[in-house]
């Protein structure tokens, strides 16, 4: 026995017609508003203009929000400025090679604390010295600069210094604020 053709009921004719009378007023409603919508125009050479009245559905928006710029004080030296483009406070620790390597390790941890930039210079190299003489003036080793947005320098500590000092100079320039 068919299980499929004894279940099944007729449909009436009625309820037929009706049905198919609804699918192709909605297909030619569809066709019809595309047309309106995107349709193109008679006229290659002009251009559309949607008239006022037409409500044109809103688009979401897949971009992400453009950020402010940055604005930075002219002349800084490249190291600076690349901290202070991502970070409001950056801790510049000058140094003189391998001797000074543990006052560069107490200021990147000091400096990481507060949530600051960080940048080791390295003043033996001729390049980053004469970059960075305009900017920090004549300085001894080990030094450490905190430096604030657009550029200024905040702070400046000469010798070694403690982790918590560097931490606190670095929170008191506007580190996680």
């Amino acid at each position: 026995m068919n299980t499929i053709a004894a279940s099944t009921r007729r449909v009436p004719r009625a309820a037929l017609i009706g049905i198919v009378v609804l699918t192709a007023a909605f297909a030619a409603l569809m066709v019809v508003r595309a047309g309106v919508i995107g349709g193109s125009s008679t006229d290659s050479t002009s251009v559309a203009t949607p008239s006022p009245n037409t409500a044109t559905p809103a688009k979401p928006s897949n971009t992400t929000p453009a950020k402010p710029t940055v604005v930075l004080l002219p002349g800084l030296p490249e190291q600076v400025a690349h901290g202070l483009r991502y970070s409001k406070v950056i801790v510049v620790s000058l140094y003189a090679g391998p001797a000074d390597r543990a006052s560069v390790a107490t200021a990147r941890a000091g400096a990481q604390r507060a949530g600051a930039s960080f940048t080791a210079v390295n003043v033996i190299n001729e390049a980053s010295a004469r970059s960075l003489s305009p900017f920090a003036g004549n300085v001894s080793t080990p030094t450490l600069l905190v430096v604030r947005r657009p550029g200024k320098i905040v702070n400046r500590l000469p010798g070694t210094v403690d982790s918590a000092i560097v931490t606190q100079a670095a929170y008191n320039a506007g580190a996680r604020r």
